[in-house]
């Protein structure tokens, strides 16, 4: 039971760093990314507040989601990949719930890359986490 949180716990740190650094690659020209070291250093610091804002607002939504995949065993890439989606934009959702007047999230660009985050981050969580669905919750006699 403990190697299994430990990998959902795993495969979720790495999913938000991936949601980030997609969050990022939004924001920030690809070219220019690496064209200095100080260029550099802030797209590592973007991606790791993007990734601390897409582990704090998808929490709640991607919990739901683990214990439905480890509770039926759901194991394929699709089912995370659309979760992932599903997630971003209910985090999204929630962004855009709490905004006040002034600045807004409230447009295309932002639902796309909030949704391709997601995507990318269900993908990678998929690949560390969601192919060995269902152990957390395996019943005793039952095949694996």
């Amino acid at each position: 039971m403990l190697r299994s949180a430990l990998r959902i716990v795993a495969g979720y740190a790495a999913a938000c760093l991936a949601a980030g650094a997609t969050q990022v690659l939004f924001v920030v020209d690809p070219t220019g990314l690496f064209a200095t070291l100080e260029a550099t250093a802030a797209a590592g610091l973007l991606t790791a507040m993007a990734a601390t804002q897409a582990a704090t607002f998808a929490l709640p939504f991607a919990a739901i989601v683990v214990m439905l995949t480890e509770w039926f065993a759901l194991r394929g890439w699709l089912t995370f990949v659309i979760a992932g989606g599903l997630v971003a934009i209910s985090g999204y959702l929630t962004v855009i719930a709490g905004e006040g007047g002034g600045l807004t999230l409230r447009n295309d660009y932002a639902v796309r890359a909030f949704f391709v985050s997601g995507v990318i981050a269900g993908l990678v969580y998929w690949v560390l986490a969601g192919r060995s669905a269902g152990r957390l919750f395996r019943r005793h006699g039952q095949a694996s």
